[in-house]
């Protein structure tokens, strides 16, 4: 089935907050019908990517939608700040939805992400079964602190159609740190929410990664918190180095403490080779350009789109200023518009944002500008800060 025939075949489903009334068969047929769609823009992505294309014929195939919430956590490292827009469904795809549902329907995977406790929204069921309904093909990958994982969302995680993957960020092991890090009482609740999750999951469609932002207040504890996760049965550990945001964060930053992150992350690495515990772990200070694979180039503006509350749109989580918006621009006019035609041009000759990459180039993160997110800031305010920080604490 061509991509024209599996669109045609969709213009009459149902509207996005419809619940399935149809028949099973017509059931199964549309699936069908997304998954040749899926399936023939993720080749041709995974095509274009292959030959570093400029433009492109496909769609991203992971898509972040921000699904931004008031967080009951006040975690140390947060960037969120108070004045982001909360997230509406009915407001977004009213607004958006034109241009971001075509987006969706082919995409692989949809991250539900976002500043604040996405599951703490009081439309976060009905969220869950929207994208269960609307985009059952496509894989889930869900941040949540786990304090809202109540019973009737979780039940919408683990027994729908989709396959979930829940990031439960946790940066600890034990009660202090978890309480140091995260500054909330909730520890008793999201160990139980976190029990019933792994009573009631199906390993085979729901996925468990346990999150460690590293800090120079919860470094030291990386390797037990992978024995944590074993304990949990949690099937991989995610850790990564702060980001700061603003100047005075620079003292949770292991920028400045190097040697500790080092020892920490090889210590790490040889407890989880000792469990088989799965892991991803950041790459070390002081790699020299002959010590690292040399890094070819970024995946991600071929690959993946953030898309904001607002309508604003991202290349990546780290990636710096960045002014297109769907309020001014149709999704084709952004993905192939002179911004990412210019990041993806400066990637293909190797340069680019991938010289202070932490995440596609291993000798990224001995620059500065990798730790920093400069996001909605001047000119003058970056230099200042950038100097500002520099001054080791």
């Amino acid at each position: 089935m061509t991509t024209a025939e599996a669109i045609k075949a969709l213009s009459d489903l149902p509207a996005p907050n419809a619940r399935p009334l149809a028949p099973v068969s017509f059931k199964n047929r549309r699936r069908r019908y997304l998954e040749a769609l899926r399936d023939e823009n993720v080749a041709l992505n995974n095509r274009e990517w292959a030959e570093k294309r400029i433009l492109l014929s496909s769609t991203p195939q992971v898509v972040f939608l921000q699904i931004n919430a008031v967080c009951n956590a006040d975690c140390v490292f947060c960037s969120k700040g108070y004045d982001y827009p909360i997230f509406d469904i009915d407001e977004y795809f009213g607004k958006y939805g034109a241009s971001v549902l075509p987006v969706l329907r082919r995409a692989r995977e949809l991250i539900l992400t976002g500043s604040g406790e996405f599951l703490g929204l009081p439309k976060a069921s009905r969220i869950l079964e929207h994208f269960n309904h609307q985009l059952p093909h496509v894989d889930k990958y869900v941040a949540t602190n786990a304090s809202h994982l109540k019973p009737e969302l979780l039940d919408l995680i683990v027994a729908g159609e989709s396959r979930y993957t829940l990031q439960l960020s946790l940066h600890a092991a034990d009660r202090e740190t978890f309480e140091k890090m995260m500054r909330y009482k909730a520890y008793d609740r999201v160990m139980g929410n976190i029990r019933s999750l792994m009573e009631k999951r199906d390993p085979a469609k729901t996925r468990v990664y346990c999150m460690f932002v590293m800090t120079t207040l919860n470094a030291e504890s990386l390797p037990d918190f992978i024995r944590f996760a074993r304990d949990l049965g949690a099937d991989r550990v995610i850790a990564g180095y702060f980001y700061i945001y603003e100047a005075q964060q620079k003292y949770l930053s292991l920028y400045f403490k190097q040697d500790l992150a080092n020892r920490v992350i090889a210590e790490a690495r040889k407890v989880a080779a000792d469990l088989k515990m799965d892991v991803s772990l950041p790459h070390p200070f002081g790699l020299k350009e002959d010590q690292a694979p040399k890094a070819s180039s970024c995946i991600e503006p071929w690959h993946q789109i953030m898309l904001n509350p607002d309508g604003g749109v991202l290349p990546c989580d780290v990636y710096g200023g960045f002014r297109e918006t769907l309020n001014e621009k149709t999704f084709p006019e952004i993905w192939n518009g002179p911004s990412y035609r210019s990041i993806r041009r400066a990637l293909k000759a190797g340069g680019g944002c991938l010289a202070t990459c932490p995440r596609h180039n291993p000798i990224g993160v001995n620059d500065w500008r990798a730790h920093v997110i400069h996001r909605h800031k001047d000119e003058k305010q970056i230099v200042k800060e950038y100097h500002e920080a520099l001054k080791k604490p």
